[in-house]
């Protein structure tokens, strides 16, 4: 059974909720002042390895994020390894390094449907989060729950490797933020701390160019680029925004943090990812494809 944990620092307003055949703990952050039929956003957040689902309820960029736009963030936690870290099972780059039997896209399949069906949360409105393992996991659900999601951001993670079944049937919008002095997950692609056990993940730039070939992004056209500053302890406009807003099957945005490490989620960074969410509403189905394998 899934057990909701709500911890001190936000006893007033986190609520428990129980999901139905997701064998879950999730910390959940409600909208306290819904209008009777109101229908709200749902956002996702999926922790890094060695994190928790508490990160989101104990982070306040992450609360104020949910509360500006008045989204209900739910934030489960992952299973635990052999050495205590609690982790996601995103593929073979990362992060099930003992090889668990873990079918995590079936568990959050679970239980983002249990909130779908609920009264004051908005299907076209669902939108997924995730930092480094939780970034993995966020391009996996990319992959294969495209057609209930409507926009996806990772932080510090990296995409499905060219040989991973990934084959969009359904417009999304998708974020990769990234260091490109990130000794965790390499900007450059390479394996996730080094461990060369796991299997090697794409660069931040070719997950960038996979997505925006996946949504139909025109192969001859340059991406849209700025330069914003988002993070004061780096100088200048440390972050170049790369952007295909006119797919005909979604978004998709590489923003590269110049300088910046594995921990790049400032206040500024987290309150622009909020706007990002936002502007991406659920698009119309595409024509069905052929069955993806998981």
């Amino acid at each position: 059974m899934t057990r909701c944990l709500v911890t001190a620092l936000a006893l007033s307003l986190a609520v428990c909720a129980q999901a139905a055949a997701a064998d879950l703990e999730v910390h959940v952050l409600p909208v306290a002042d819904r209008a009777p039929g109101e229908r709200l956003p749902l956002l996702l957040y999926l922790h890094g390895l060695g994190g928790s689902g508490n990160e989101a309820l104990t982070n306040p960029e992450l609360r104020a994020l949910a509360e500006r736009h008045r989204m209900v963030l739910i934030a489960p936690d992952g299973n635990f390894d052999r050495e205590g870290r609690r982790f996601w099972n995103a593929g073979g780059a990362c992060c099930n390094f003992d090889g668990k039997a873990v079918n995590d896209v079936a568990r959050l399949e679970a239980l983002l449907f249990h909130w779908t069906q609920r009264p004051e949360i908005d299907p076209a409105r669902v939108y997924v989060v995730g930092f480094s393992n939780g970034g993995f996991m966020a391009h996996r659900l990319a992959c294969f729950m495209d057609d209930r999601l409507a926009a996806v951001v990772s932080i510090g993670g990296a995409g499905r490797a060219p040989e991973e079944a990934c084959a969009p049937v359904s417009t999304i919008a998708v974020l990769e933020i990234h260091g490109d002095a990130d000794p965790i997950v390499r900007y450059g692609g390479g394996h996730v701390l080094d461990n060369r056990a796991a299997d090697p993940h794409p660069s931040a730039p070719e997950t960038f160019r996979d997505w925006a070939e996946r949504l139909g992004c025109p192969s001859q056209a340059k991406p849209k680029t700025t330069a914003v500053d988002l993070d004061p302890r780096l100088p200048g406009a440390e972050t170049k925004i790369e952007s295909f807003d006119d797919c005909p099957h979604g978004s998709v945005e590489l923003w590269t943090v110049h300088g910046g490490g594995h921990q790049v989620a400032t206040p500024a960074m987290l309150a622009r990812v909020g706007e990002f969410l936002v502007s991406h509403p659920k698009l119309p189905r595409l024509p069905p494809k052929k069955k993806r394998k998981r």
